[in-house]
């Protein structure tokens, strides 16, 4: 059995559950399919707004907000499968969806990677930044992906063998948004779990604005210093993330206090360049990011 999986969280998630229950009707054993969605304790609204989907799935809510990686853990405890496949709750699905992750339940690989896409109609001004990072970013060929199979890791869009996701859980210390992705890629590569990316992309359905994708950016670099703070003594993890091989040159150069002194200066305006949408730069975006992570692994520190 595949058991697809879907926290939601503040999202109208009735029409994704709705055109996956529909594929499901349409295969030749439908019986070998359940939708499990875990509502993150969203707000009264988007409760009402989903209820339909309890005609479709399983249906839990949670009396509290647990965050993004004990949530996915948490399906281990209600998806039956053999298999789990997570999507977030903003997907648009491909048709034959279902089919194409299928065929790869009898491959030699313990994770699949379906990958993701962007409506060219999430281009607005107001959501340029969060748009040119996921397209530019995020949004790679399924070769590209091939290349650094492990770091290409995505929580959007994939399927996981349940006894793989028993040994390698997420990490229940993070909290805030981010990076639970990457650490799970990295422990996938550390024990060697055979993985596939393959052409299934999703649609990403939600675009944010600037300030949103902004303020979930900072949040990650923050989650990124956590993460940081209890991975030092493995250098190979480092190496596996461009902000932290960006900030353990700068630092084995002595140059996190200059550049963070810049960073302090061009902060205001930088900001403000995102918010807008005028002019977005991904390098100078990527600074930014950089300047953040010293503030908070350096100076925020020293206020402690």
């Amino acid at each position: 059995m595949i058991s697809i999986c879907i926290p939601i969280y503040n999202y109208y998630a009735y029409p994704l559950v709705r055109r996956l229950a529909t594929q499901i009707e349409r295969l030749s054993d439908p019986d070998s399919y359940e939708i499990v969605c875990i509502d993150d304790h969203s707000s009264g609204y988007y409760l009402n707004q989903n209820m339909g989907i309890c005609d479709l799935a399983t249906y839990l809510r949670l009396n509290e907000n647990i965050g993004r990686a004990r949530i996915r853990n948490l399906f281990l405890k209600y998806a039956k499968g053999e298999w789990l496949m997570f999507l977030d709750n903003d997907s648009v699905v491909p048709d034959n969806f279902l089919r194409t992750y299928l065929k790869e339940t009898s491959g030699v690989a313990d994770v699949v990677v379906g990958g993701r896409v962007y409506d060219q109609r999430g281009n607005d001004r107001d959501r340029r930044l969060r748009y040119l990072y996921g397209t530019k970013i995020e949004s790679q060929p399924v070769e590209e992906r091939e290349r650094h199979p492990y770091r290409s890791f995505m929580t959007n869009n994939f399927m996981v063998r349940r006894t793989v996701l028993e040994s390698i859980k997420f990490d229940a210390r993070l909290t805030k948004y981010g990076h639970e992705d990457t650490l799970f890629g990295y422990q996938l590569e550390k024990r060697h779990v055979p993985i596939r990316h393959i052409d299934n992309a999703v649609v990403n359905g939600y675009v944010e604005t600037n300030l949103e994708f902004l303020n979930k950016s900072i949040e990650a670099v923050e989650n990124l210093v956590q993460i940081y703070d209890y991975m030092w003594e493995e250098p190979m993890f480092a190496r596996s993330v461009n902000l932290l091989k960006a900030y353990t040159k700068v630092r084995r150069m002595r140059l996190h206090g200059l550049v963070h002194l810049v960073y302090r200066m061009l902060k205001p305006g930088l900001e403000s360049s995102f918010v807008s949408g005028k002019a977005v730069s991904l390098k100078l975006f990527s600074f930014y990011k950089l300047g953040t992570f010293i503030h908070y692994k350096h100076y925020n520190e020293n206020k402690k």
